[in-house]
């Protein structure tokens, strides 16, 4: 058997570099990436050395976790790795260096902005194409997110617009209730290194925070919905909130179970069902007028106050009330 001496093994080189592209044709998450030391910074001829397009770049295999593994649309993604980032990986063949693979990215703190303009054209490689990434918000900051290092002179925005955004709902003199949130970075307990934190870069967030007395669940939608356990709400407790409509279907039955009081706020509510089944011990309650579209059945009826109406009751008597009291009743 003959083995080739530039296969892996053999001969392998490592090398650091720049990510330019990340939009594989063939969607297999590969990267195209400026190596330093292999490829010229600039995208063009200069002084009689030959320039380097990002679209001359050789397209990059991705090396996956263990606990990814995609295969067949089975495991986790194979994106992620935004244009700019810094990544390092090998030559699979050698000094020939037609075949890079990515073996992991690279954090840092970014020292100066991208000199390409936003959208391009790019002039200068080694930066995002775009002239998107590094942001200016982290420029001289570590690519962790703030969020995860929590430092109190670099605040995430989401603090305050979620702030901004808390609801209230109050009917009448009735029940209340307010959306609970952090008054102020402050109130913000993470620890690094405990708070795990995924950022897209459309502002969608996951968090997995194991901070000590903080620990917590996050994952907010960046249209302002969001899913928090503990935080805010609480230890132990659970928030759900929905910038829009939230629809909860269901092909067989739904389950609520409360130990304690089950409250709603609402401007209308609307229960639309075959029959409606209500059983309690200690009686109902009903706080305002009342008004009965259709017919009342019941075997018997009594009322200090409140509706006047007539139903035919069992039996087929007419049965009048006014002002809440029987007033008549009389045969069909």
């Amino acid at each position: 058997m003959k083995v080739k001496q530039e296969f892996f093994g053999f001969n392998p080189v490592m090398w650091m570099g720049v990510v330019e592209d990340n939009n594989d044709p063939i969607k297999l998450g590969r990267l195209r990436v400026r190596i330093f030391g292999w490829h010229s910074g600039s995208l063009d001829e200069a002084d009689g050395e030959p320039g380097v397009a990002t679209s001359d770049l050789p397209w990059a295999q991705v090396m996956q976790p263990v606990n990814n593994g995609p295969n067949s649309g089975v495991g986790g993604p194979v994106t992620g790795i935004q244009k700019g980032t810094w990544v390092m990986g090998m030559f699979l063949d050698g000094e020939i260096a037609r075949e890079p693979m990515v073996m992991g990215s690279i954090p840092g703190i970014a020292m100066q902005g991208n000199p390409n303009p936003v959208n391009g054209p790019p002039s200068e490689g080694f930066y995002d194409p775009d002239g998107v990434y590094p942001l200016n918000d982290y420029l001289e900051k570590p690519d962790t997110n703030k969020l995860a290092r929590n430092e109190e002179d670099e605040p995430h925005p989401i603090i305050n617009r979620r702030k901004n955004a808390k609801m209230e709902a109050q009917t009448g003199n009735f029940y209340g209730f307010n959306e609970p949130v952090f008054d102020s970075w402050k109130d913000f307990k993470a620890k690094y290194p405990d708070n795990k934190v995924w950022e897209t870069k459309s502002g969608h967030i996951f968090e997995v925070d194991d901070t000590n007395a903080f620990e917590r669940i996050h994952i907010a939608h960046k249209n302002g919905s969001y899913i928090e356990m503990g935080g805010a709400a609480g230890p132990g407790n659970r928030i759900d909130k929905v910038a829009g409509d939230w629809m909860l279907l269901a092909d067989d039955n739904i389950v609520v179970s409360s130990i304690g009081p089950i409250n709603i706020t609402a401007l209308h509510t609307n229960i639309l069902s075959k029959t409606i089944y209500l059983g309690t011990e200690s009686g109902v309650t009903i706080k305002g007028p009342v008004k009965v579209v259709g017919s009342v059945l019941a075997d018997g009826l009594s009322s200090k106050a409140g509706a006047t109406d007539k139903f035919t009751a069992v039996g087929g008597r007419i049965v009048t009330v006014t002002n809440g009291i029987i007033t008549a009743v009389s045969e069909a």
